[in-house]
């Protein structure tokens, strides 16, 4: 495979492929295998001093391959195709942001300060931890292993760690999480204003339309 990553070096391929005659020279070679520059010449039609022109164009762009043979008597040239493939990147790499970001997975259970009212509770990917609607269990050691919570009302914070190096100026923030409205039992219409702060500064409120905890998700549990 050629893989081009740069418009501008891929000009010698472009040209080569530019022509109607090293199409057809390629496709006979591809249908036969290999081919001699006699054969070669003879099913295009052309001259053998033609056909060097174009087989020196495709062999400098790397499509073909020339390897010298001897039956008998003379100096035979077979040519073969040498690529399968040729990929070309259009659009200039962008700047690797793995190199100028930092990202931190916080499980949802690791949250250091809570007040929460009913409805509320927790539970691992095995199961509830503690009783429904018991705030308590919200201090159970156990509650780090929590893949879902819920509450009536009330708040849950989270520390997010800065690991980013000193003197590194943040550009962006960005917070990703699954969050809806809770509502008794399940509601599709259950309006909830959820808002968010970070170090006490309010980011904004969001209104989840409802609780479709009826539906089942691509990651519900199967009990």
């Amino acid at each position: 495979m050629i893989h081009i990553d740069n418009l501008n070096d891929g000009l010698p391929i472009f040209k080569a492929l530019g022509s109607e005659i090293r199409i057809r020279l390629i496709k006979l070679l591809l249908d036969n295998k290999e081919m001699n520059m006699n054969e070669l010449a003879a099913s295009l039609g052309i001259t053998n001093g033609a056909l060097t022109s174009h087989v020196k164009k495709l062999e400098e762009s790397g499509i073909i391959t020339i390897l010298n043979e001897h039956p008998g008597h003379g100096n035979q040239k077979i040519c073969r195709v040498c690529v399968d493939k040729i990929l070309i990147d259009i659009l200039p790499d962008e700047e690797d942001i793995s190199t100028n970001s930092y990202s931190v997975n916080i499980p949802v259970g690791h949250y250091y300060n809570y007040s929460v009212f009913p409805t509320c509770g927790l539970s691992t990917e095995k199961g509830l931890i503690g009783e429904v609607d018991d705030p308590r269990y919200f201090a159970h050691p156990s509650h780090v292993d929590a893949q879902i919570l819920w509450l009536g009302k009330g708040f849950i914070d989270y520390r997010i760690p800065n690991m980013m190096p000193p003197g590194n100026k943040m550009d962006q923030f960005i917070i990703s999480f699954e969050i809806g409205s809770e509502a008794p039992g399940t509601n599709s219409n259950w309006p909830s204003d959820i808002t968010f702060f970070l170090n006490h500064t309010k980011l904004g409120t969001w209104t989840s339309p409802g609780d479709f905890g009826d539906v089942r998700g691509m990651f519900t549990p199967n009990w």
